[in-house]
């Protein structure tokens, strides 16, 4: 389901329901509409009984907040309580937070399993985050969490709001200012954390290895983020408590030089789990890349890992930026990589790079 501004081209969407009741979407919007008027009004769950609450749960796939499903949230609205709207996925785009939380009164908040909010806003009121939050703790069966551009006042304890979401496993923010210790208020152990573009801090690293979290985390994404003062140090912790459980690491564009990927090794070379590496956007020589798969080929489980462009093979504009990429001499240090794994009896491994993924 997706919540956007009636002038916006987002929409609001419940997730279709399985193949035996897909073929009510065949049908056009007005017939959609008329439907649920007849439905609403014919159901033995509500005719005779107008208190009774009446799910409509699986009866909608995908709506504008304008039109057809403008009707339905005034008809929800209106129905004191009779009507409850379900949904497994909520997306939310643009929409204010106080008009989301008049929409998520209209919910059954335990069906929604995961939340992902687009708030491009750099402004808004604590207390309707607090409101938002308050609803998003109730949401007990939620199990995937993306925030995108969160504000820059964002209270730190909001997160305190979901301490009893029991099923919560991914927690996935991207750009935003972020204390690592914001997440000291989920008592459960995420098994997947992805942290996009939050600028974070020595701080927040360090946090990040001593918390409950860490010895639990299947995935770990730090892309976007300048690592490039923590190694050596906390994110060389922190790649060694997660070691246990880690199955992907994406350290995309996040500084790192040469050296730096080298002193991480020794944490690489432990996490016996891992499947998949990503690395790339990082200035790293031929030589470096070389040296990792070396050390990394060990890692039975490790099947796809993504490398950067040597730094013989282009010119770095910085960290960030690059040009004049030469792309025959890129083929043959590819090659010669392949040629490596072959004699390290790793065939196995697929090798991509920043030109493969771009």
């Amino acid at each position: 389901m997706t919540l956007s501004t009636p002038t916006g081209r987002s929409a609001l969407r419940l997730l279709p329901p399985p193949l035996s009741s897909r073929t009510c979407w065949k049908s056009q919007r007005q017939n959609r509409c008329a439907q649920f008027q007849r439905t609403a009004s014919t159901s033995p769950r509500t005719r005779g009984n107008p208190h009774r609450p009446f799910s409509l749960g699986g009866l909608f796939g995908f709506f504008h907040l304008s039109g057809f499903s403008s009707y339905i949230l005034q008809r929800v609205g209106k129905s004191h309580g009779c009507l409850r709207l379900c949904c497994r996925t909520m997306v939310i785009n643009q929409v204010p937070f106080r008009s989301l939380v008049e929409i998520l009164g209209m919910l059954e908040l335990e069906t929604i399993q995961e939340v992902r909010l687009h708030h491009r806003s750099r402004f808004c009121f604590q207390s309707d985050l607090i409101q938002f939050f308050t609803h998003v703790g109730q949401m007990s069966n939620l199990g995937h969490l993306v925030m995108n551009d969160i504000p820059w006042d964002f209270p730190a304890d909001c997160f305190s709001l979901l301490s009893l979401l029991g099923h919560l496993q991914k927690l996935h923010l991207i750009f935003g200012c972020l204390s690592g210790q914001m997440l000291s208020g989920l008592r459960k152990p995420l098994e997947m954390l992805l942290i996009n573009g939050c600028r974070l801090t020595e701080n927040d690293i360090t946090y990040l290895s001593q918390s409950v979290h860490a010895t639990h985390l299947k995935e770990l994404v730090l892309c976007g983020n300048n690592l490039s003062q923590m190694v050596p140090g906390p994110l060389e912790v922190l790649l060694g408590e997660v070691s246990g459980t880690l199955q992907h690491l994406n350290l995309r564009s996040c500084r790192l030089k040469e050296a730096q990927p080298r002193a991480l090794l020794p944490a690489l070379c432990c996490s016996s789990r891992l499947r998949s590496l990503v690395f790339y956007d990082n200035v790293i020589s031929t030589l470096g890349i070389m040296n990792m798969l070396q050390h990394l080929a060990g890692l039975t489980e490790l099947k796809r890992v993504q490398y950067p462009f040597p730094a013989e093979c282009v010119v770095y504009l910085d960290e960030y930026g690059w040009g004049n990429l030469n792309r025959v001499a890129l083929a043959r240090m590819h090659a010669k990589l392949r040629e490596m794994l072959q004699v390290l009896q790793r065939a196995d491994m697929e090798l991509t790079n920043s030109a493969s993924v771009a």
